[in-house]
């Protein structure tokens, strides 16, 4: 999830539990009689609010509200499930040369490298953005005999190196471990299929 998207996400849900909660204050306040919701509902003319209906431009208030809605989940939809993926990062550059380094094929090299690790079944690498930060997220498959605290040394050095390698460029490693079906609870579990989680940021 991008930055951008993750901010939009928690200002819409603070305004949305805002507006919740003061609407179930409101209510409660008019069923134990207090006066200061009993004197504004009074306030309210029920026939004008019946009538809304029937004025001219209700359908097309509606239709409006309607589209503005279905654009606005939408493009949540779409900020929120899109795969997030990064490609090229520059960690160097002068008047005549620019240094790129391939996120996606250094995530693959980095999970290619970690597979050779004894007790990984399989691992996978991709280049995503993650808030705004570049991060190499490796997903490894164990069998359930794996020493994993052996296997976060070796991805901690592995995440070190990354960090050196990219000269100061700002790439975050993220490995994340899935064990087999037979899998049993060790330290560092979380009680779940991933048991180990390393990172490291330049």
């Amino acid at each position: 999830m991008k930055r951008a998207t993750a901010a939009f996400d928690r200002i819409l849900v603070v305004a949305l539990g805002l507006a919740l909660l003061a609407a179930g204050s409101f209510a409660l306040a008019w069923y134990f009689d207090v006066p200061l919701a009993l004197n504004t509902l009074s306030r309210f003319d029920r026939e004008v609010f019946g009538d809304l209906p029937t004025q001219i431009w209700w359908e097309g208030a509606l239709a409006g509200t309607a589209a503005v809605s279905a654009l606005i989940a939408l493009a949540l939809l779409i900020g929120n499930l899109s795969p997030r993926r990064t490609g090229t990062l520059q960690i160097s550059s002068d008047e005549s040369l620019a240094v790129r380094v391939d996120l996606g094929a250094l995530a693959r090299g980095v999970a290619a490298d970690l597979a050779t690790f004894p007790g990984v079944d399989s691992a996978r690498g991709r280049a995503i953005d993650d808030r705004g930060t570049a991060t190499l997220a490796v997903t490894m498959d164990t069998t359930p005999h794996i020493d994993i605290d052996a296997f976060t040394r070796c991805a901690e050095q592995t995440a070190a190196f990354v960090a050196e390698s990219m000269q100061g460029g700002a790439v975050a490693v993220r490995v994340q471990v899935h064990v087999g079906a037979r899998r049993t609870q060790s330290r560092g579990s979380t009680g779940s299929e991933s048991i180990a989680s390393t990172a490291n940021t330049a």
